[in-house]
């Protein structure tokens, strides 16, 4: 990858990086071995900013003055919509976008996911999807799909709710 292609490729994964953190009830969420680090994204002021400092690029999550995380865009070499069953969500479907690297990053469960942007809670008490909190990252999927770095899984495409 020549020097003018990385900084487009980070501009990209910047874009969808700030796309997925507008999902409501959702947080970014960061897995390595023995750490998760969960950024609620309603919670954040900013969303994604870049600084530049004697030629490194830095990709920041959240304001400067708030709590916030620099991530690697660059090595982002895809986005995958995702929706699997999980423990803490009782069993039921997981609603992720992932921000998948090449290789093991270190996710014990993911290994080519680099950091992701998932629903928080959206079922109702009694199971049942809230309205518009599961739609919004379909919304969102049919948004970004043109791009070449958006990709589905089956499991997500399957379980897209029945309109309304």
């Amino acid at each position: 990858m020549t020097a003018d292609v990385v900084p487009d490729h980070e501009e990209q994964v910047a874009a969808l990086l700030t796309a997925a953190l507008g999902l409501r009830d959702a947080s970014l969420v960061i897995y390595r071995p023995g750490v998760l680090v969960e950024f609620k994204t309603d919670r954040l002021t900013e969303k994604v900013t870049s600084f530049e400092e004697q030629g490194f690029r830095s990709w920041q999550i959240g304001a400067f003055e708030d709590h916030h995380c620099h991530l690697n865009l660059r090595e982002v070499i895809a986005v995958e919509f995702d929706a699997e069953p999980v423990g803490c969500q009782g069993g039921r479907l997981n609603y992720t976008v992932w921000f998948n690297g090449a290789g093991d990053g270190g996710n014990p469960f993911r290994p080519e996911g680099r950091f992701s942007v998932t629903l928080n809670a959206p079922y109702a008490d009694d199971g049942t999807p809230k309205p518009g909190i599961v739609e919004q990252v379909y919304g969102l999927h049919d948004r970004l799909a043109a791009s070449p770095l958006v990709r589905a899984s089956q499991a997500f495409l399957a379980a897209r709710p029945a309109p309304a």
